[in-house]
């Protein structure tokens, strides 16, 4: 469980309902690692640390488990613990998702979207804190996501995305591996620009494959 340092110092607050609010930022605490797996999840703690009743969380631990990120053991909520086995899988669906993703952007993105998706790839100078490079990394997939124009693949992405591992280990990413996944980003923009489908559609693929390798390579 998060430190007393690592949670918010004041009460949850979102145009979103409270419940929506609590998910969504225990969801981040988890897909982050910054709650580990098989660490408890206490309802009466999280209560008293976000300042909210028990009832948002409660609501919220429910969703977490139908999405898979908890379990139950032991007559309480834990972070699932994921094998091989089924990150690899996880892995497999995310290649199919984005290389349609990239496919239809290469189809269908308008001019000001891949131009747009260009400016973001190439504002990453490398100088930046592997933090830094997450949120570069996630915005730089969502555009292209968003530039497929399929709400319902997007949807299925999103999901999908709850189980990647990305975030937790790019922030142990050496120098040389930021560079190389840059310049993968760098090749997949250019087969955009070029509205090259194919091209596109196989460097996303190749893309979430050396993820994979590498995650599997630090996780196992």
């Amino acid at each position: 469980m998060p430190t007393a340092q690592e949670l918010p110092t004041e009460p949850l607050h979102a145009t979103r309902t409270l419940s929506d609010n609590v998910y969504r930022w225990l969801r981040e605490q988890i897909v982050l690692g910054k709650i580990g797996p098989n660490e408890p999840l206490v309802e009466a703690v999280i209560a008293e640390k976000l300042q909210v009743s028990r009832t948002p969380i409660r609501e919220s631990l429910q969703r977490l488990a139908a999405d898979g990120l908890i379990v139950s053991h032991r007559r309480r909520w834990i972070v699932r613990q994921h094998g091989r086995d089924e990150i690899v899988a996880i892995y497999e669906v995310r290649m199919a998702l984005e290389s349609f993703a990239a496919r239809f952007a290469a189809q269908r993105a308008t001019d000001a979207e891949l131009a747009a998706i260009a400016a973001h790839c190439a504002s990453w100078t490398g100088t930046g804190s592997n933090d830094d490079f997450v949120v570069f990394n996630d915005r730089f997939h969502h555009m292209i996501v968003e530039a497929a124009h399929n709400p319902r693949l997007a949807r299925v992405i999103e999901q999908n995305h709850l189980y990647f591992f990305n975030d937790q280990i790019a922030a142990h990413y050496r120098p040389d591996e930021v560079a190389a996944s840059q310049s993968e980003h760098e090749a997949l923009v250019e087969a955009l620009h070029t509205r090259a489908p194919d091209r596109a559609a196989d460097l996303s693929r190749h893309h979430a494959e050396t993820a994979l390798d590498l995650i599997l390579t630090r996780l196992f």
